[in-house]
């Protein structure tokens, strides 16, 4: 049996209690993240300073926006080479967006998993896609470990509670946005972070930091009565995997 701290009181001050970020955009000028290696290096320092030791940056691959491949990607983490804190590991994937250029680097084999062959995936947090079940089967199938980004920022699924039990049942693995975890998106958003871990149905938590105005944000998370019982429920045993 799991006992929680129950008091409205985290006893947690930063996030050293993880050390791990695997959810970031960090890469200088590829995506709506860090503009240049400046920027960057801000971003990270402020990481470090919040008690992140090894993050996984993991840049936005979206044919129509950000149609980034592993040579782009590659490219931009170089630029960060020899400049990082002292003390700071950073590596290379990306967050893919469920699109045909998805399915192409897939059939190619040019996606860059995360540790333990995981794809961080995304889709439309508007509209549920079709093939969402038969896309994650075939995944599964080829011998990739799904990771949901920020599952509790899909709009579709918050009158569909149920669904989450579905993916979990497929064996999806379901990764929280740090900020959900305050009012960063609003309270319903808030609302169904904190229902996720009560139903300890949440098996990361990144920061998908994209600028350093995040960093602000970010302090107030260890904090929060949901940061505490995530962490000590034992349910991110895998963000170790990096």
């Amino acid at each position: 049996m799991m006992f929680f701290n129950r008091s409205n009181k985290s006893k947690y001050k930063d996030f050293t209690s993880v050390g791990i970020d695997m959810h970031s955009h960090l890469v200088p000028g590829v995506d709506d993240g860090a503009k240049d290696v400046a920027d960057s290096i801000q971003i990270i320092s402020g990481l470090k300073e919040l008690g992140f030791y090894k993050l996984y940056t993991t840049p936005h691959t979206l044919q129509d926006i950000h149609p980034n491949t592993h040579e782009s990607l590659k490219k931009g983490h170089g630029l960060l080479d020899g400049q990082l804190p002292e003390g700071i590991t950073l590596d290379l994937s990306s967050e893919y967006y469920m699109d045909e250029q998805f399915a192409i680097q897939v059939s190619e084999g040019t996606v860059m998993p995360l540790p333990g062959n995981r794809l961080l995936i995304e889709f439309s947090q508007i509209s549920r896609p079709h093939d969402l079940e038969e896309v994650f089967f075939d995944l599964g199938i080829k011998g990739y470990q799904v990771i949901l980004a920020h599952p509790e920022r899909y709009l579709f699924f918050h009158k569909h509670f149920d669904y989450y039990t579905r993916l979990k049942e497929m064996g999806v693995e379901l990764q929280v946005n740090a900020l959900s975890l305050t009012d960063h998106y609003g309270k319903h958003i808030k609302s169904i972070a904190e229902k996720l871990i009560e139903k300890d149905m949440i098996d990361f938590i990144g920061t998908d930091i994209h600028h350093v105005r995040h960093i602000e944000g970010l302090k107030r998370v260890p904090e929060t009565k949901s940061f505490s019982r995530l962490v000590d429920s034992g349910l991110l045993k895998n963000q170790s995997f990096i």
